[in-house]
């Protein structure tokens, strides 16, 4: 043994050489004497099955670590970004204490209440509806908002420089409460609201807006046929006596 020179290839053991298409074929395996002792060295396609299995091996660690990082991520979250959003108050004023409500821009409307019934400012004779107008009240009385920019610097960007709608309210005990609304958000679809004396810009609901887009006419209460009917009994009733 010790007259073999260092690296020298003894023999092929355990070596079959299979044909090249052939499906069970297994790689040489070569064995070396060293004076460092015995060594085997697989054949090419052993090592490629090596190669293969590091591979999978490596994938799914890389797998396992991209989990574990959306797991913290997402899911421990801090107990800031857990807590909900807090809500400011815009308004608070109650319903009952209004005596006129108005709007300007687009849809004009003018309602005024007296002896808790509601009246078109404009023509008081028409019926109206007073439960649509108690509708618009729940709209604006009672206003919260998750987003509040204190000190804008320029309103143009919010659309209040020049106000699409402005709603006014008018309380029983003379002071008013104004509301100038501007543009919607692109991304949520929220309106810019301001309410006057207060510099700081608000966002609402879009269902606060769309509410107040209605003309005077829609507020008309319609007449049943049995109403009709009895009018027009009534009339046929005085021109006969007449």
């Amino acid at each position: 043994m010790n007259n073999v020179p260092d690296g020298t290839l003894l023999n092929r053991l355990f070596c079959v050489e299979a044909p090249q298409n052939s499906d069970d074929r297994r790689g040489e395996i070569t064995c070396v004497i060293s004076p460092r002792g015995l060594s085997v060295r697989f054949g090419k396609e052993e090592g490629m099955k090596k190669q293969k299995l590091h591979f999978w091996i490596l994938a799914v660690v890389c797998i396992l670590c991209a989990a574990a990082w959306f797991l913290v991520r997402y899911l421990d979250l801090p107990e800031s970004e857990e807590e909900e959003a807090v809500e400011v108050t815009v308004t608070d004023f109650n319903a009952e204490d209004v005596t006129a409500l108005s709007t300007g821009g687009e849809y004009p409307l003018n309602f005024v209440k007296e002896d808790g019934t509601w009246y078109n400012a404009e023509d008081r004779s028409a019926s109206i509806q007073q439960s649509m107008v108690e509708n618009l009240l729940t709209y604006i009385t009672h206003i919260t908002s998750e987003t509040a920019i204190e000190e804008p610097d320029d309103l143009s960007q919010y659309g209040l420089d020049e106000p699409s709608m402005t709603i006014t309210a008018t309380l029983e005990n003379g002071t008013s409460v104004i509301l100038h609304i501007g543009e919607s958000n692109s991304i949520t679809g929220d309106y810019y609201l301001q309410v006057s004396g207060d510099d700081t810009v608000y966002t609402v609901s879009s269902s606060l807006v769309s509410t107040f887009e209605k003309t005077p006419e829609d507020f008309v209460e319609e007449e049943t046929e049995t109403e009709t009917e009895t009018e027009t009994e009534a009339e046929t009733e005085t021109a006969t006596e007449n």
